[in-house]
């Protein structure tokens, strides 16, 4: 069996960073927390605990997520819509958006409760307290 190439490694390292950017977005969503370590990440994820290790510690390097306390990552402010993106890219046709919803695909970090204020798919309309109140 032959090693792995430069170029072949280079390719393995960039699609394991896109992998962990979309489940440090997806977990985050899901309510799994936003301070996860290569450990939380490993049951998810066909890479071994020290190859997540390191890719985190390279997406520190690069400012997409930062170091916590317990060697636990968060992504960072030009992380989250990096990660929101790929996340988006990879799982379109399988993140179909209810009519008036806001989805994955939402750019904004606001309460996405129909009807409150902040919400982009009512922008402009009055809040559905405010009608009540007419």
């Amino acid at each position: 069996m032959s090693s792995p190439t430069p170029d072949g490694e280079a390719v393995r390292e960039i699609a394991r960073r896109d992998e962990v950017l979309e489940l440090l977005f997806w977990m985050r969503g899901q309510g799994f927390g936003e301070q996860l370590s290569a450990r939380d990440l490993a049951g998810f994820l066909v890479y071994p605990e020290p190859e997540i290790a390191a890719t985190l510690q390279t997406l520190e390097a690069l400012g997409a997520v930062e170091r916590r306390p317990e060697e636990r990552y968060a992504l960072t402010e030009s992380g989250l819509p990096e990660a929101r993106r790929r996340f988006v890219d990879n799982f379109r046709e399988m993140l179909a958006e209810g009519h008036g919803e806001c989805g994955f695909s939402c750019q904004q970090d606001h309460d996405h409760e129909p009807g409150r204020a902040g919400d982009p798919s009512r922008e402009g309309e009055p809040r559905d307290d405010d009608r009540r109140n007419r």
